[in-house]
Order: structure tokens, then sequence, then C-alpha cells
């Protein structure tokens, strides 16, 4: 019975995972050539636009059993599906592996049951983080091709991260980091900040539209094929990543599965650092391999960063005054907690913070207490925002040039907000090191002053989550982490 439990869980989300990274690739090709997702409203060959019956739209399984060819046209069929299929699927296996088979994070259950009772308790962390690196995951396929990071990615990660942790607060979570009332209440307000600058620019007047002539490297309708849609040469439609990655990618599916219901049925007690370490590895080198193709898009972007230096200082002033409103709530609702002479106001916001919602003596979700995980959602946003947003304006105003984009800003905080403000600081320092590794590697391949900082970020974070109580726990990263608690009140886990 243990055994068929064990199969069911990992097949679920084996399948899971093929399935996300198959919607992945029809994101990953439509958006940036200014596609959508409801037209065309069936998968389609991007040579001969024929629709794809659903037995030629099965993950991995359709790949080779057409032997990488339309089955209409014969075009061949880029292995770039086969690879975010089976690298998505992967990723979904590692965070099973990470939160409850190797039970490698405090503040998830640890049940002797096993994987059905951790998941019914803890499924919100599990399903948030599969959303996050789903959207990461989107998001650097389209930075390495276009430069380009789509915020809709992580605004959605950003909002499943606020949903799920204000539906998952029990008791044994506090291991979790989670901030101290007076954290709390300032990321809150700041937040509510955020918000409201938000509301205002979205409903501001729209500027006129300005008639301009298409030029080559203008996106054109959805509806004109991929060839003619994107211009390249033709064996990069197919042939990256190449077919070596693919396989690989399959083969590492396949073993991590094996291994991942060996140990869980005791059969196996191989450690969890191979486990984890070699799908890292995997990732790292596809993106090494991707980021030294040449594209149009190397240049375009240099070119798009000289000509906005001009102006460079005064957007990053701008965008000081528009975080001006939640920066003044956040002081405010740290000033608030932090007088000691009124202990009436502050013990009532921490009675409402930590309050349980039910009706009588019966608590929903656990000692479900909402406002508490908002809070703990929009503490890792707010400072691994912030830790963005302070780099971008204060070396844009040094550099005088754009110093660090406003979509890897989006992107931290959305990691923040899902697996905490530690993920996203961690993450980012491990990014200098891992992209100026990779700098240095493509260099003999590709001489660009560009240099997508997405994949790198999204690799960061994946890893930190993964190897997340080891890092925290070494003797550097604890002696910052006291320091940041003491000077944040941020709790830390011990």
């Amino acid at each position: 019975m243990f055994t068929a439990v064990t199969l069911w869980w990992l097949g679920f989300f084996t399948a899971m995972g093929l399935c996300i990274g198959s919607f992945l690739n029809a994101v990953i090709h439509r958006l940036p050539r200014m596609g959508t997702l409801r037209s065309p409203r069936w998968s389609t060959c991007p040579a001969c636009r024929h629709r794809i019956h659903w037995y030629d739209n099965l993950p991995i399984i359709s790949f080779v059993l057409l032997r990488g060819r339309c089955r209409h046209c014969g075009a061949p069929i880029a292995t770039r599906y086969v690879v975010v299929e089976a690298g998505m699927a992967v990723v979904t296996l590692m965070l099973l592996d990470t939160f409850f088979i190797a039970q490698h994070r405090a503040g998830l259950l640890n049940s002797p049951v096993g994987l059905t009772e951790e998941l019914s308790s803890d499924w919100p962390m599990l399903l948030s983080h599969v959303i996050l690196f789903a959207c990461l995951f989107a998001m650097s396929a389209i930075d390495l091709e276009h430069y380009w990071v789509d915020i809709r990615f992580t605004n959605l990660a950003t909002c499943v991260g606020f949903a799920t942790h204000a539906l998952w607060t029990p008791r044994h979570s506090a291991a979790w980091v989670r901030p101290d009332d007076r954290t709390a209440v300032a990321c809150l307000l700041a937040s509510f900040g955020l918000g409201l600058v938000w509301l205002v620019l979205i409903c501001r007047a729209p500027p006129e539209e300005v008639e301009e002539v298409p030029s080559v490297s203008d996106p054109v309708p959805a509806d004109e094929t991929a060839a003619t849609a994107i211009p390249m040469r033709r064996e990069h439609w197919y042939e990256l990543p190449s077919r070596a990655f693919a396989w690989a990618s399959c083969l590492l599916l396949i073993w991590l599965f094996i291994e991942l219901f060996l140990v869980e049925s005791g059969r196996n007690r191989l450690p969890f650092t191979p486990r984890g370490i070699t799908p890292l590895v995997l990732f790292f080198l596809l993106i090494l391999r991707e980021s030294t193709v040449v594209r149009g898009s190397d240049q375009e972007i240099v070119d798009a960063i000289e000509q906005e230096r001009v102006f460079a200082r005064r957007v990053a002033l701008e965008e000081f005054a528009l975080l001006l409103p939640a920066l003044v709530l956040g002081a405010l609702g740290w000033w608030l907690m932090s007088q000691s002479g009124d202990r009436e106001i502050t013990t009532r916001i921490s009675n409402t913070l930590h309050s349980d919602v039910g009706w009588g003596r019966t608590a929903l979700f656990r000692h479900w207490t909402p406002l508490f995980g908002l809070a703990t959602a929009a503490t890792g946003y707010v400072i691994a925002g912030a830790l963005g947003w302070a780099l971008r304006i204060v070396f844009t105003l040094i550099l005088g040039k754009e110093a660090f984009g406003t979509g890897d800003i989006h992107l931290m905080a959305a990691a923040g907000c899902v697996a905490g403000w530690p993920v996203a600081v961690i993450g980012f320092f491990l990014t200098c090191l891992l992209a100026l590794l990779g700098w240095v590697l493509v260099m003999p391949f590709k001489r660009s002053r560009a240099l997508p900082l997405g994949p790198w970020l999204s690799l960061s974070f994946l890893a930190v989550v993964v190897f997340y109580e080891p890092i925290v726990r070494s003797p550097l990263i604890r002696s910052f982490a006291a320091l940041a608690s003491l000077a944040s009140g941020v709790m830390v886990p011990p």
C-alpha cells in the first residue's frame, strides 16, 4: 500500500510538471512574438500552421513517437520543447524532494504517515513554489533569447505567494522565516503604499499613441509564421538547445523519479546532496550553452541602454519618487510599533495580527491567522524588492546608465514573497558569482556587453531553496543573518 501511494504521488507530480512544461512552451513561443494564449486556441505547427491533435501533443512521448518532426509537413520540432517539459518536471520533483521526502526545509510537517499527510497540511507551499519556478522557467527562456522579462509572470507568482501564505499558517510552520510584529506591520503598510501607487499608474490616462513605421526587428501579428515573425537561422529554430541536452533532461527525469521512489520506500539511502546538485549542474550548463548563441537582440539591448543613458538619472529619481509612499508608510508602521510609551496600541495591533479566524472554538485551516500569513509574504516581497530598487537607483545615479533591470527587481520581489526574503537576498549574491562565472566562460564564444540576468537569478533562487538549511546554517550566513535580525527585527530561525 505504501509503495502504491508513493508511486501515485511521484507519478502525479511528474505528470503535472510535464503538463506545465508543455504549457510553458506555448507561452515562451507566443508572448515574445506578440501572440496571445487565446489565439490560436489550439497548439499549431509553427511551420504549416496545422492544428496539433492531442495525441501529437503529449509531453516528450509525442516527440519520440514522431521522431522530432511534424506529422503533417515534416518540419523539425524544436528540441526546446523536450528540454522545457522535462526540465519543469525535474524542478517539480526537486521541490517535492526538498520539502517532503528529504525534509530539507524547516517549518514543514514531518509525518510518519508519509507524503499524503504531509501534502494535506503543507500543499500551499509546494504549490506556490511550483508556480514561482514555472514563471521563472518561462521568463528565463524568454530572457535568454530576447532580453525581456515580462512582469506578468512575476505578478502571477506574487499574487499566488500572498494567497498561499494567507492560507498556510499552521503551528508547525513557526520555523519558517517569519517577521516579528514590528517588521510585519511596516511591510504590510509598505505593500499597501505600493498598491496605491500601482492603482494610480494603471488608472491614469494612457499616452497618445503614435503610429510608427514597422522596422525589421518589430514583432508582427500572431497569425504570421514563426519564421516570418522573428528571423533566425535555420539551425537556431530546432537544434537549440542541442538534442544532447534534450536526452540528458529526459534521463535525469527518469533517474530522479526512480531515486525518489527508492528513497521514499526505504530501499535506498542515497544522500540528498547528489540529488540536489545534479539537476542544478545541468541547468547551469544549459544556460551557459544558450548564452553562447549570437543573437540580434545582443546588440539591440546594448544600443537601447546607450540611448536611454541621457535620461537614466532622471528616470531613477522618478522611480524613487514613486516609491516614497511605500517608504513613508513603512517607516510609519515601524515607528508606531516601536513606541514603548503606548503599549496598548502595539498590543492591540499584535493581537489583531496573530488572531485566529474561526467560529467558536473551531479554527479554520489548523490555527488560521491570515493577516500574519499576509505579513510573511509582504515581508519577503518588500525586503527583496527594496534590495533590488536600492541597487538600481543608487548605481544608476552613480554610473549614469541603467544598472539593474526593473524586470529583475520584480523577479526578486516575487521570489521573496513566495520563498522568503533570505532566499531572495542570498540568491542575489549567489547570482553575482554565477553570472560572473558564466560571463567568463562565454567570452571565448561570444563577446557581448549584455548579460541576461533573469536565468542566473532563477538558478540561484532554486539552488538556495533546495539547499536552504545548509546555507543559512553556515558560519558566514549565520553571522550576516544575526546582524540583519538585530538591525531589522526580522526573526531568523536558529
